[in-house]
């Protein structure tokens, strides 16, 4: 095809102006930073065409996104996608559709904690049901010892509600309800409230003053479930319920004429209220350490995870998140693109400005290149001016593409003092691996991709080497 007006390609040209009118690019062109004279078909400093002379160059790999030699100033050329393949997508595109590690369900991510937190109130449920069975249990001596009129009738009534209350209380948080209930965020008054309802109703059922006693008793036991959880309010709130219902129960048994004294079950019901309120102190004091002690434990983790001078996550972070993302492609399939990215010339610009300068520099990149990706990609400081970026469900030509598109972001951003660079400007370099066809572990993804990145280094840099 033969070149337009300028020695701009048509080809070139007409995808230019088609990425314009999609909004792929903006509508004003890249400003130049040199004379350079116009890049032909195969981009500045690249390879002959096919039809040249025999003495010219052979072609490249068309993996290799190749820039100009160090001093020209001028941006390398794009990459495009094959024949046949999607447009080029932005950096900065909405979150795709489709999993990525953000929803992955790791160990220690939101999914893993949910089902985590899930299992444990399942398991307190179940726990204190059991609890609550023994309590029906002891009623049931007592009945077998003939020492508490309660009939067979009454009995098995109680066990029947107690079975459907505790049902109802376990499929709560087992159908995930338990999210929705804004009131109870730890879900522990539902099952705490259920609780003293039966309690309660085992109470009014077990006449004798000793059952009653016994099954105030367990009330403080049903407590120690909301350990760390509650504080004074809660526990007070909570007794009060349990102490409301142990009137209500004492009063129907003494309109029945089963009591000697309703005044005295006034008084034990105070003393009890009393005893709980002491314990509220207690668990409020459990509660402020078991929250100091999860501030303490995130801040630990944010430190072990996180690199403090840019605010990206570290090596170790990085290598928990590439295993699951490779495991999840390994479970329900995809891919993924791995870039290893190192600042050019950064020991020049380090050594000439200062190490607080080049610190500031870093910060800087780290923020201007997170902004333009995704939010499902992840990326992460590895080393001193090197970065590791993780893009889900991306082919490795579309994630050459997207590098390459960052990499030219990056030469025309303007930094502070970047004049001071070899060719002027602040430069990155970049190599790329992509699962499965460079390596389907940690390892081989990693070690091709640092290979890419010395290739993309001995050729000049400020370019991107590809699989």
């Amino acid at each position: 095809m033969t070149p337009a007006a300028g020695g701009e390609p048509e080809w070139l040209r007409i995808l230019r102006k088609r990425e314009r009118r999609e909004g792929l690019v903006p509508a004003a062109p890249e400003p130049p930073r040199s004379t350079a004279p116009p890049a032909g078909p195969y981009g500045a400093g690249g390879p002959a065409p096919p039809s040249a002379s025999p003495g010219a160059a052979e072609p490249r790999p068309p993996s290799v996104a190749e820039a100009p030699p160090p001093g020209t100033g001028e941006a390398a050329p794009p990459v495009f996608p094959a024949h046949g393949q999607e447009p080029p997508r932005l950096p900065a595109e909405p979150p795709s559709p489709m999993p990525g590690i953000l929803e992955t369900p790791t160990a220690g991510g939101p999914g893993h904690k949910a089902e985590e937190r899930r299992r444990t109130r399942t398991n307190g449920i179940l726990l204190a049901t059991a609890g609550l069975v023994f309590a029906l249990l002891v009623v049931l001596g007592l009945k077998i010892l003939a020492l508490s009129p309660i009939s067979y009738v009454e009995w098995t009534l109680a066990l029947v509600a107690t079975a459907i209350v505790q049902l109802v209380v376990w499929w709560i948080p087992h159908q995930s309800l338990d999210e929705h209930l804004r009131w109870d965020r730890h879900y522990t008054y539902t099952p705490m409230l259920a609780a003293a309802l039966l309690l309660s109703l085992y109470m009014y059922l077990a006449v004798e003053a000793v059952a009653r006693l016994l099954i105030l008793m367990s009330w403080f036991v049903a407590l120690l479930f909301t350990a760390g959880l509650v504080g004074f309010v809660e526990v007070a709130v909570l007794s009060g319920a349990m102490t409301a219902g142990y009137l209500i129960a004492a009063r129907l048994l003494a309109a029945r004429g089963l009591l000697p004294s309703f005044a005295f079950e006034v008084i034990v019901a105070g003393v009890f209220f009393g005893i709980c309120v002491f314990a509220a102190v207690v668990f409020q004091r459990l509660h402020q350490e078991r929250r100091e002690a999860r501030l303490l434990k995130r801040e630990l983790t944010e430190q072990a995870l996180t690199d403090p001078l840019t605010g990206l996550a570290n090596r170790r972070e990085f290598e928990r998140i590439m295993l699951a993302e490779l495991d999840r492609i390994r479970r329900y399939g995809g891919s993924c693109t791995v870039a290893m990215i190192d600042v050019d010339y950064f020991k020049n610009y380090n050594d000439t400005l200062g190490h607080p300068a080049g610190d500031a520099l870093l910060k800087e990149l780290a923020a201007v290149i997170r902004i333009q990706l995704r939010q499902s990609d992840f990326f992460a400081r590895v080393g001193g001016e090197e970065f590791a970026l993780v893009m889900v469900n991306t082919p490795g030509l579309d994630g050459l593409d997207v590098m390459e598109r960052l990499r030219r972001h990056i030469h025309t951003h303007r930094f502070s003092d970047e004049d001071i660079q070899p060719g002027g400007s602040l430069t990155i370099s970049a190599g790329l691996a992509s699962f499965p066809e460079n390596g389907s572990t940690y390892e081989e993804l990693i070690g091709h991709a640092d290979e890419a990145l010395y290739v993309a280094k001995n050729r000049g840099r400020n370019r991107v080497c590809g699989p």
